[in-house]
């Protein structure tokens, strides 16, 4: 009798499903004594459980930002997970440069911050909040404004009474911090 497997999502490497495991998730054609398929997942990363929606945006992207990773010693901490050509899971803090200093630009728990914030001989205060008008930025987004310094295109905030706006976010022109445009 054979069992009923979950499909999650399209393996990046050959196309084949990607199925759920007691482990993790893996390619179907990583099975097997000569397994033709690198995709080979654990279902636990940095102390912390995947669920099959990560999973299947992780396939779909190869990059994806996510919170409540953890150290040895529990204290918690985001992270972007990076799907490598290997079948290798990277994790990222680094997003991009700082486009005030050229310091890293690295994630944090409420701001993508740049390296050199705590640099005695030549601070740098620039970053780019998690949060901006209730919109929660995407690493796309992020990613964007470290490398264009404006988002392609407008998006949906909020004010205080709840009615919805649109604008693109940029790097101001003194480049020390992000701008509603």
């Amino acid at each position: 009798m054979e069992t009923e497997k979950k499909i999650i999502g399209r393996c990046p490497f050959c196309g084949g499903n990607v199925v759920k495991t007691c482990k993790g998730y893996r390619c179907e054609h990583n099975l097997g004594e000569q397994p033709s398929c690198v995709l080979n997942i654990n279902g636990i990363i940095g102390n912390r459980k995947m669920n099959d929606e990560e999973i299947a945006e992780l396939l779909e992207k190869r990059c994806i930002l996510l919170d409540g990773f953890a150290t040895k010693e529990g204290k918690t901490f985001p992270t972007v997970l990076e799907l490598a050509d290997d079948g290798n899971i990277l994790m990222q803090a680094v997003i991009g440069k700082c486009p005030h200093c050229g310091g890293d630009i690295r994630v944090g728990s409420r701001a993508f911050n740049c390296s050199n914030y705590s640099n005695q001989a030549a601070p740098c205060s620039f970053a780019i909040w998690r949060n901006i008008g209730g919109h929660q930025l995407t690493l796309a987004e992020a990613k964007e404004l470290c490398e264009k310094y404006i988002t392609s295109g407008e998006l949906e905030m909020y004010r205080d009474d709840g009615s919805i706006y649109r604008k693109r976010l940029g790097v101001s022109p003194d480049k020390l911090q992000i701008v509603k445009i």
